[in-house]
Formats: C-alpha cells, sequence, structure tokens
C-alpha cells in the first residue's frame, strides 16, 4: 500500500514518530509521500526522507493557509539543491473557507508553486476547499502550457477530495488522480462514495492525510498511516472487488504519478 498523503513532521507525532513509521512499513504501507506546507515543514520533509530513504519520500511546497508568511523562493532552492530526494510540489492550491491568508496572496503563491512544477517537472499536490471555479481556471492555463503532452506522467493529485462534480470532470478529462482517505468511511458521505465509483479506480490513489480525517470507527482521534486499510476496505466496497485489486491498482496509480520505483 502507498499513503499518497501524511504530514509526519507535525507535533502530533513528536513523541513516536519513529514507532509509526516502523509500524506502518510492517503493517505493507511501502512508501508514503509527505507533503510540506511551508517551508520549514518542508525542509522537515526532505529531512524525513533522507532518514527513511526506501519508504518516505518528500513533496515541497505552500499550503494556501500559509502563503502571506512563506516564500516560494525557497522551495525553488530546496529543489535546486535536493532535486533527487524530492517527488513532488504539495500541498499547494487554495482554501476559501478559512481565508487564513488573503486570497489574492494565495492565488499569486499558487501560481508561483505551479511554475516551480512545471521548471523541474514534477507532479503537484492540490488542496482545494471552497475554490473549484478558480482552481479549475487556474489549472486550465497551467496544464495546457505545462503537461497538455498526452504521455505526460506529471501531473497531480486532487488531495482529499471531497466529491465534487465539477472536479472530478476536469480531473477524469486531464488525467488527473484523486487522493481519497478517511472521509469515503463516514456515514454521511454517500455522495463522495458515489463521485467515487463514477470516477473508477484507474484514476484514484489512497492517503491518509494523517494526523487528520482519520477514517471510522477512529475518527475525532490522531489519524496514522496504519489506517489506511480501513479506507482500502471501504474503496473494495464501494467497487464490489477484492481489497488486493484495490490495493494493486492504487499502488499502479501512485507509482505512475510519483515515480516512487
Amino acid at each position: 500500500m502507498i499513503d499518497t498523503h501524511c504530514h509526519l513532521y507535525l507535533r502530533q507525532f513528536d513523541n513516536d514518530r519513529d514507532d509509526v513509521i516502523l509500524g506502518a512499513i510492517r503493517d505493507g504501507i511501502q512508501c508514503i509521500l509527505v507533503p510540506g506546507i511551508d517551508v520549514v515543514t518542508s525542509k522537515k520533509s526532505i529531512k524525513l526522507s533522507s532518514k527513511y530513504p526506501e519508504n518516505i519520500f518528500s513533496a515541497v511546497g505552500i499550503h494556501p493557509n500559509y502563503s502571506a508568511d512563506s516564500n516560494p523562493n525557497l522551495i525553488q532552492a530546496f529543489l535546486k539543491s535536493q532535486r533527487s530526494k524530492i517527488f513532488a510540489i504539495g500541498e499547494i492550491g487554495l482554501d476559501f473557507y478559512r481565508d487564513f491568508s488573503p486570497r489574492d496572496t494565495q492565488i499569486e503563491v499558487f501560481n508561483r508553486m505551479l511554475e516551480i512544477a512545471k521548471e523541474f517537472n514534477l507532479p503537484i499536490c492540490i488542496h482545494n476547499r471552497n475554490a473549484d471555479h478558480e482552481i479549475l481556471s487556474i489549472l486550465d492555463k497551467w496544464y495546457y502550457e505545462s503537461v497538455a503532452d498526452p504521455i505526460s506522467t506529471h501531473k497531480g493529485v486532487f488531495h482529499a477530495f471531497n466529491g465534487s462534480e465539477k472536479i472530478s470532470e476536469w480531473g477524469i478529462a486531464h488525467d488527473f488522480t484523486f487522493g481519497i482517505g478517511g472521509s469515503l468511511t463516514y456515514k454521511k458521505s454517500d455522495q463522495l462514495r458515489n463521485m467515487v465509483k463514477w470516477i473508477g479506480l484507474n484514476h484514484l490513489v489512497l492517503e491518509t492525510d494523517a494526523p487528520y480525517l482519520s477514517p471510522m470507527p477512529f475518527r475525532g482521534k490522531r489519524n496514522t498511516p496504519q489506517y489506511l486499510t480501513l479506507i482500502v476496505e471501504s474503496l473494495a466496497e464501494v467497487f464490489d472487488c477484492t481489497v488486493q485489486k484495490v490495493i494493486k491498482k492504487t499502488d499502479e496509480n501512485a507509482n505512475r504519478l510519483f515515480n516512487f520505483k
């Protein structure tokens, strides 16, 4: 199994980070992508990937909520000095739900992150909350300037996909993937389950977003990579298939997108 989005550097793991990582590896989580949310955490992600080079993979970026206080040029500097350790640009995007950073600043930083992704030919991990129209407008322009080549695999994933029809249609049309996490297991997530079934396994990857968005029955508690098995089981129910089929297909999708192997 591959966890394509996990914030292992956060304080929630300060007391047992190594135990969590080693436990996940023992439980069959072969790869964990750790996206940064600002300059400091991007550096921490790279450090973790250096400590566990066979299992932890780094992504660097500026989350929209931190865009007012972060310098995109420092992310570019990480890539120039440590490109071989970095597998994606993320977590980047727009968040018009919380507005922790001004919207104009979010858009400016998002565009800059997309330029950096293009420069280094890396896939993107997109955070989108209440910004479907704006984010697709920006991605349209970037996509046709950067990755419209049909053989390109360096496109991206809509992290923590919430079931949006607009995002689904755009993502499938542009061969993006969708990160499926603990929300799929929630009782009121019928819309998400229906959209996931419509999208199909060919466009899905697994993620925990740990320590957030724990699946049932652990909702409200700290999430960990080991809970990925619960998301796999929920996907197997959605598609009425075996757990092994879900793992095989989502592994293939993640490796194709991020080139872990």
